[in-house]
């Protein structure tokens, strides 16, 4: 088994959604190009993040019916042959009409083989620095999200859910070689705790750990 690339996509998002699929298209061929196996999107890859821009920008998530965002993901990973944990977008539940961040994972066919609704939604309040409620909009998933390849197993998990040990604990226990978390982390906070919380959650576990963020 030949060793395993992995890449991480830092992406300027801007607000208009078409180009930035196209820019994400640009860079995960270049990865591939480059040699990557597995390349991973940030958080909210397709949008502004911002609980005002959740609703404008959500799309269903049905692989029988792309939309344009789950096209693009699809074909991104089968053109370039690479295993794709397309980051996140926002999601709309049309049945319900609820809203979820959400991770899709995909095959080098082009196939969705995950699916990961973000668990622990970032609510916070920093006086005199940040007032931030995901929850004001978005409703939390409820299972946890793996995914098989080549190189072993890989938990998926969102942003905020790095926080929480039980998740990577639970994907160790699964089988899984490491946990690829998608993430925006803000300026206030994230300084702190991005490097501190990857190296605590893969010391923990004895897994590798790697996250991608904006």
């Amino acid at each position: 088994m030949p060793s395993l690339k992995l890449a991480l996509v830092q992406l300027a998002v801007g607000a208009q959604k078409a180009a930035n699929l196209a820019r994400a298209r640009s860079k995960v061929l270049e990865a591939a190009k480059a040699g990557a196996n597995i390349v991973v999107l940030p958080e909210c890859f397709n949008s502004p993040y911002g609980t005002q821009y959740f609703g404008q920008y959500a799309e269903e998530i049905d692989s029988a019916k792309p939309s344009p965002s789950i096209q693009a993901l699809s074909d991104m990973a089968r053109d370039s042959k690479v295993y794709l944990v397309g980051g996140s977008i926002p999601e709309l539940e049309k049945s319900t009409g609820d809203l979820f961040n959400t991770c899709t994972v995909w095959s080098p066919e082009g196939q969705m083989v995950a699916k990961h609704r973000k668990l622990h939604l970032f609510d916070i309040d920093f006086p005199g620095k940040i007032v931030f409620k995901e929850s004001e909009v978005l409703k939390p998933g409820n299972t946890l999200t793996d995914f098989s390849t080549p190189w072993g197993k890989f938990g998926v998990a969102i942003c905020y859910d790095m926080r929480f040990p039980e998740v990577a604990m639970i994907a160790a226990r699964r089988g899984c070689v490491g946990m690829i978390y998608p993430g925006a982390f803000n300026q206030t906070t994230g300084p702190l705790h991005w490097e501190l919380l990857l190296r605590a959650r893969a010391v923990d576990n004895q897994i590798f750990t790697a996250a991608c963020s904006p």
